[in-house]
């Protein structure tokens, strides 16, 4: 069986982390593949959402540790790309780059890279047995995506993102919650299901101001807010010329839904 699957389940793809006689621990091969799976859903034109998950009882254990210590990294994590292509992209993390909405369907432990993943997506769905822990102090290091020294104080604020980070805690999927890391706690036999509802709901519409709309927020969180005007003003006047303007408008007109053409 592969170590990563790749689906379609209608306009959403699933990406699956399929190790689970090793808690879906992440290997270096297993990175490469996650990122080529990313980016074939940010250029398919068929697909509107991604959902992340796992399988088994974990979500993912993070890095597989055995091979990390016989083969310590030499160039990174997958997010070490270079300013060029962070700037051509909404955010430069595998789940922030592609303009589509991206869901973690968190089904067990989540720590390590694999919690680093949640914080990458726009959005976490977690099951009553998740679990999630930033865990890297414990191991001499820090968060390796840099997505919990970036993202995580811009989810839950800045002292309850310190709080994670220096004690390593392993929290519930309630407190997940109650801190606003996650989006809405369902039943473990019901995860994929309420999964799959909601990258339809976030996805239903148009593909081209989805995307821009998705650049404009991850580039809002810290740059100058009369450049972010200018940059927003630049962008809807772009819409306003585009065939899904034009949809939408119509369909608005017409009462029914609209058939968007990416474009």
């Amino acid at each position: 069986m592969p170590d990563i699957e790749y689906t379609l389940e209608g306009s959403t793809a699933v990406l699956r982390l399929n190790r689970p006689e090793k808690m879906n621990a992440i290997t270096y091969e297993m990175l490469g593949a996650i990122e080529d799976a990313v980016r074939q859903a940010g250029t398919d034109d068929r697909v509107r959402a991604l959902v992340l998950t796992g399988t088994g009882r974990a979500f993912s254990a993070g890095t597989d540790l055995q091979q990390l210590s016989s083969q310590p990294p030499t160039a990174g994590r997958a997010e070490s790309y270079g300013r060029a292509y962070a700037e051509s992209r909404p955010a430069p993390w595998t789940f922030a780059s592609i303009g589509k909405p991206t869901i973690a369907a968190v089904n067990g432990v989540a720590v390590g890279v694999g919690v680093e993943f949640t914080s990458q997506c726009d959005f976490r769905i977690a099951a009553e047995s998740a679990r999630f822990g930033w865990v890297f102090v414990h191991r001499g290091l820090v968060p390796d995506t840099a997505a919990g020294t970036w993202l995580l104080a811009r989810i839950v604020g800045l002292q309850n993102a310190a709080y994670l980070l220096y004690s390593g805690e392993i929290i519930s999927a309630t407190r997940a919650l109650d801190i606003g890391y996650v989006h809405e706690i369902v039943p473990d036999a019901e995860l994929m299901e309420r999964a799959l509802k909601f990258a339809h709901a976030v996805s239903r519409g148009s593909p081209i101001a989805t995307a821009e709309t998705k650049r404009l927020l991850y580039r809002g969180l810290t740059r100058d807010p009369m450049d972010h005007l200018a940059d927003s003003t630049e962008t809807i006047s772009r819409l306003f010329a585009s065939e899904d303007f034009k949809e939408g408008v119509r369909a608005f007109l017409e009462h029914r839904d609209p058939q968007w053409k990416g474009r």
